[in-house]
Order: C-alpha cells, then structure tokens, then sequence
C-alpha cells in the first residue's frame, strides 16, 4: 500500500512539473504584444492618495501644461492615471506607450512601491533610500513592444514633491522622444514627395517632403507646400533671402518677414485679404535653436487673415546657411477650425527638422 502510495505521490509530481514548464513554455512563446496608444499620451502608475494630493497636482500642472503656443490651450501630454491593482485588473492597460511610475520608496505599504521594488530590484531601492540623487530609472518593452516606462521616487513626499518638479525636463524628453517613430509614421504613411524634394534642392536646401503635401507655388525665392483634408490644411512655406547681419535673427525682423510673405502668397477668395501674424491676442515666443547642426533662430505664434475669419498656429524658423552667406525661412502654419491642433503642429516640427542647407542636403 505504502509503495502505491508513494508511485502516486510521484506521479503527480511529475505531472505537477510537466504542467507548470508547458505553462512557462506558453507564455514564453505567447507573442508578445505591441504598444499602442494616442500621440503624447502618459499614463501614470501612482496610489490614489498620491495621485489625488499634492504630487498629483504637480504632475497635472507641469505635464499638462500648455503647449506652445496655441489658439486654444492644449496640453504638452495627455495623463491617464491607474494605480497598481487597476493596471493589473485590464491587460490590456499595460499594452499603452508611455508609463510614470511613481512612488514614495519610504511608504513600504505602497502598492506602487511594492510594485517597484518587484521591477527595479532590491539592489537599486536599497541605492535610492542611501542616494539621495539616485531618483530616476528607465525600462523599456516591459509588459509590450515599443514601450517606455520611467520609474521617479524618492524618500519621503517632500522630496518625492520636489523630484517631480526638478526631472520634469528630463523625463518629458524622454517621453516626447520615445513618440519620434510613431510621429514618423504618421507623417510619412504615403511615403515622400519626390518632386518638391527636388524643387527644393533647385532653391538650394533639403526638407524631407511628406507624400501627401503638393507643391503649390515654385519661385526663384520661394515656394510653398500644402496638405490638406476635410479637417485641416497644413502649410509649409519656405523662403530664401541673402544674410546681411545678426539683426535678421531679432523677434521684430521675423515678425515683418513673415508678414511681408503673408501678404505676397497667403489669401483667401475674399478681395484684400491676407495673412500676418497676429501678436495682440498671443505673444509670438522666439528663441536659439538649432536645425541639425545649423544655427536657427525659432519663433511660435498666431497668425490671421486680415479681412477674413481664419487663424491659426505657426512654427518659424529663420536659418542660417554659413556657407552661402543666406539664410532660410521656412514657416510652418495650420488651419484647421474648431480642431485639435497640437498634434498637427508636433508633425510640422518633424518635417521641418529634416531640413539641412545645400542642394540635396549633403552639406
């Protein structure tokens, strides 16, 4: 009896362990999930004490704050919260792009500390309660294909308060970064407009041209693209001029350039009108910036149709070509009434990136 006794005992074990390593095989050869989400959407993994005091204020302010510069606000980032035992409850809510998780590492009843401590290990949260500096680590495809997942803590809430504020640049350049291939994929979906490329190249510069944008005015000195659908209409116009001095780069300078060329090509059907740019309702925002590895001077404002209802955002820059002693603008502008305009102009910026002086942009 005893020896059956032991032969069964022995029988489920190996069953017990056959059926434990084809589960572990399944979900080893289960495909992996690949992430999805909107543009510049961040979910936040936070207790609900957390999320809904303080530290959840501050990530509203500084993640959902206005980008620049817009008719009506929008926000930099769309923020969804969950906290641990919700994120597990739906699947799919770890199938999403870009997590923050966050945590108070000296609350060891927090779920989300428990969470990270499982991800993170215990060697770095041992590091983070000694390294006062040490308040910010990063994974990558944790729970699904092209995802990321910022981990920020601290020790205490006070210093988990003042973290959340001093890594907000840190952290939103990460997450704008990590949404480059999907902006990439939208703006390039039918492909690129080889003849305005090479119209381009005639004026002496290269801008990777979306398939779907059409060349609607080539000069000697200018020309202009369009792309439009039943919602929005999207424009880049692009203008070479002969660089004098450093007082082209002033806010003024762009300002009446861009006037000036608004009044030379943009109208609308109704007589006199045309566009200029509109600094009463909105400042227009200028800084330094660099295209590539050239020098630019970057404006942000509104523009209107005079004698017409229509407005919109722009995105200028003002670029200098050393070599050939000129300079480029190239303005990025959208109509797109009574819509979201955000994300249109996250999609200017990337075309207008791929700029480079010189024909074809070998320079």
């Amino acid at each position: 009896m005893s020896k059956n006794i032991l032969y069964i005992l022995v029988a489920f074990a190996a069953m017990f362990q056959m059926t434990a390593c084809t589960e572990e095989a399944r979900q080893r050869l289960e495909p992996t999930p690949y992430a999805v989400g909107s543009l510049n959407q961040v979910t936040v993994i936070a207790d609900n004490d957390l999320w809904g005091g303080d530290i959840g204020d501050s990530l509203s302010f500084y993640y959902g704050s206005a980008f620049p510069i817009l008719p009506q606000p929008e926000p930099l980032f769309d923020l969804k919260h969950f906290t641990p035992e919700q994120l597990e409850g739906e699947p799919t809510r770890k199938e999403l792009k870009a997590y923050l998780v966050i945590a108070d590492i000296s609350d060891q009843s927090s779920p989300t500390t428990r969470m990270m401590m499982e991800d993170l290990g215990q060697e770095r949260i041992r590091k983070a309660r000694e390294d006062a500096s040490f308040t910010t680590s990063m994974g990558h495809d944790r729970w699904a294909t092209n995802q990321v997942i910022v981990y920020l803590f601290a020790n205490g809430m006070e210093n988990l308060k003042q973290e959340v504020v001093d890594k907000f640049p840190t952290v939103a350049k990460v997450i704008h970064n990590h949404y480059k291939d999907q902006i990439e994929s939208s703006v390039y979906l039918a492909g690129e407009n080889n003849e305005a490329i090479n119209a381009l190249q005639r004026l002496g510069c290269y801008i990777k041209v979306p398939g779907d944008y059409r060349l609607v005015i080539e000069e000697e000195e200018s020309l202009w693209l369009i792309r439009e659908n039943e919602l929005t209409t999207s424009n880049i116009l692009v203008h070479k001029l002969p660089y004098t001095s450093q007082d082209q780069f002033t806010k003024e300078h762009i300002i009446a350039l861009q006037d000036t060329l608004g009044k030379r090509y943009i109208s609308t059907t109704i007589e006199g009108s045309y566009m200029r740019t509109n600094s009463s309702d909105l400042p227009v925002f200028t800084q330094s910036s660099k295209i590539g590895n050239t020098y630019a001077m970057e404006a942000r404002g509104i523009w209107e149709m005079h004698k017409d209802f229509l407005g919109g955002p722009f995105l200028a820059y003002l670029i200098l070509d050393e070599k050939n002693n000129q300079l480029f603008f190239v303005d990025g502008f959208v109509l797109a009434p009574g819509e979201k305009k955000r994300n249109q102009m996250l999609y200017l910026e990337h075309i207008i990136q791929t700029f480079q002086p010189g024909a074809g942009g070998l320079n």
